[in-house]
């Protein structure tokens, strides 16, 4: 038999020690028939001899030295004739002995499929032959009719035994191949979950955990694995109106795909995250399969609910700010026309009311500039420009455009520059909004005194701080001075006009800048703002 390479690839490896134990348990029998006068041959060295060759050329296939150098056919063609020579010469021919070819044919197929079959199967009826000739003195009729079925049946119950095995260990190779299969394309899914950013938990159809990606740790702020957990004990959620949410039964009660952007996860005693929750139900490929198991994407949109309520109280704010001036700027105008119409003009009434009207329209031009000043200052995705100019220059047009001001009040507003500050590198525009809204805001909420601007140097920065002596702030409310919006709860300064954009506009044109502001105040004796920025915010940037 010429070694063949036609064995099927997926076909398992046979363990060398099982064939050495069968063969030595066979010298075994051997040895034992022979005490107990059933082998054929009489003579005891040649028993012993054989069942000692036989264990010995079994074992020296678990030599490391020896097994490199016998192939796998030198091995099955020595057994064949030692099992020959073995039913031929010592065991009678038709003994159960017979009955070990079903080993050999089982490795010839193993190794060489069906041509190793056929010729194990030649070299069967030859054994018979021979054992049956030599053992009875000639082979008649009577002989070769029982060496016939003995025949067949050998080769019956070999094939079929064969075939169970082979059968058996092609299913199991085809399993293992699918299982690997699917531990593959569970690696890539795993994967690509992974990158997602968004976090994602799939569980079975009872709602144990099966797999999840590093966001939905980060999410919830856990190390610990998720896997085999229930989602119960993992999402323990609430709704906008702060009920107990059960995700099970939301997960059970999702026929195909379900999204809620109302939930909220607690996070310690006082936080809490927002939710985008979409649901997907996983099904078999049948049109009636029932849900294997769920997909859950969750998105954090705390941010995106914060800046939705922000802009809702941003519209609410400035509507109702608009709202005041225009209907006061209305009712003056109004007036003013009926004034005109009358027979006797009374120029001093109708120049009254213009004048109210005039100031609600410069509040409402103030506010307008705020907006577009907000709108500057939140805007991220432009780069900032950066300028060398002398703060002085920029403290003399301040000085300029607010004196009269000041002065309508019967305020005083003076100007006080260290001779060691000269120029600034920095963005001229921001730096030059950042003292307008101080002093603005100084004149607004002050009504005896005035308002004093000192400049000085420290180190690589420079100090503007702008004094007035108007009704202070309460300490309970310095912390919120820099909030949009906001406006003291103090009636003297409630009274008076404003947006509460100004300072908030302040504290984002400061940081843009890398600026830093400070407060001090009393109340009824006034504040001092002051802003520290560097000299060289270029220097700085590249630092």
């Amino acid at each position: 038999m010429a070694q063949s390479n036609v064995r099927s690839a997926s076909s398992p490896e046979i363990n060398p020690r099982i064939i050495v134990a069968a063969i030595v348990g066979i010298s075994l029998l051997l040895i034992f028939n022979f005490l107990t006068n059933q082998t054929f041959s009489t003579n005891p060295y040649l028993v012993y001899g054989t069942a000692l060759f036989l264990s010995l050329f079994a074992g020296a296939h678990l030599l490391p030295s020896v097994r490199p150098h016998v192939s796998k056919a030198a091995s099955i063609y020595a057994y064949h004739w030692i099992l020959c020579f073995v039913l031929i010469f010592i065991v009678p021919t038709l003994s159960y002995f017979l009955y070990i070819w079903v080993l050999l044919i089982y490795l010839t197929y193993f190794s060489y499929q069906a041509k190793g079959v056929v010729y194990s199967s030649i070299a069967l009826w030859a054994a018979l032959v021979m054992g049956v000739q030599y053992q009875d003195n000639g082979l008649t009729i009577a002989s070769f009719n029982k060496i016939v079925p003995q025949y067949i049946l050998l080769l019956i119950v070999s094939i079929i035994l064969t075939q169970l095995v082979f059968s058996n260990v092609q299913k199991r190779t085809d399993m293992e191949s699918k299982v690997d299969q699917v531990e593959r394309e569970r690696a890539r899914l795993l994967g690509l979950i992974n990158t997602m950013y968004d976090p994602v938990i799939t569980t079975d159809g009872r709602g144990y955990i099966l797999a999840y990606n590093a966001a939905a740790l980060n999410l919830l702020d856990t190390h610990m694995t998720l896997t085999g957990k229930h989602i119960r004990s993992i999402l323990k959620l609430k709704d906008s109106k702060g009920n107990t949410i059960d995700i099970f039964k939301e997960l059970e009660s999702t026929t195909n795909i379900q999204r809620r952007k109302d939930l909220v996860l607690p996070v310690g005693s006082t936080d809490q995250i927002s939710l985008d929750l979409s649901i997907s139900t996983i099904k078999g490929t049948s049109l009636f399969s029932k849900k294997e198991g769920y997909t859950l994407l969750l998105r954090d949109i705390t941010k995106e609910k914060s800046l939705d309520e922000e802009k809702d109280m941003f519209i609410s704010e400035v509507s109702h700010e608009l709202r005041t001036p225009i209907t006061i700027a209305e009712g003056e105008l109004s007036m003013g026309m009926l004034l005109v119409d009358k027979p006797k003009l009374a120029v001093e009434d109708i120049k009254e009311s213009v004048t109210k009207a005039h100031d609600q329209v410069v509040f409402l031009a103030d506010m307008v500039n705020d907006l577009t000043a907000l709108s500057r200052a939140e805007r991220s995705d432009t780069k900032m420009e950066i300028q060398t100019f002398k703060v002085g220059d920029i403290i003399k047009e301040i000085e300029q455009l607010y004196t009269a001001q000041a002065a309508k009040k019967g305020l005083y507003l003076k100007i006080a520059i260290d001779p060691a500050v000269d120029k600034i590198s920095t963005n001229k525009l921001y730096f030059k909004e950042i003292m307008q809204n101080f002093v603005t805001n100084a004149i607004k909420y002050t009504q005896q005194g005035g308002i004093t601007v000192t400049i000085n140097k420290k180190g690589n920065n420079i100090i503007v701080a702008v004094k007035d002596t108007g009704n202070g702030i309460a300490k309970s409310e310095q912390a919120k001075v820099y909030d949009k919006f906001w406006r003291s709860e103090d009636p003297l300064t409630r009274s008076t006009n404003g947006t509460g954009l100004g300072l908030f506009i302040t504290a984002k044109l400061a940081r843009h800048i890398h600026g830093e502001l400070g407060l001090e105040s009393e109340l009824k004796k006034g504040s001092t703002f002051t802003l520290t920025v560097p000299i060289n915010l270029e220097k700085d940037e590249s630092d």
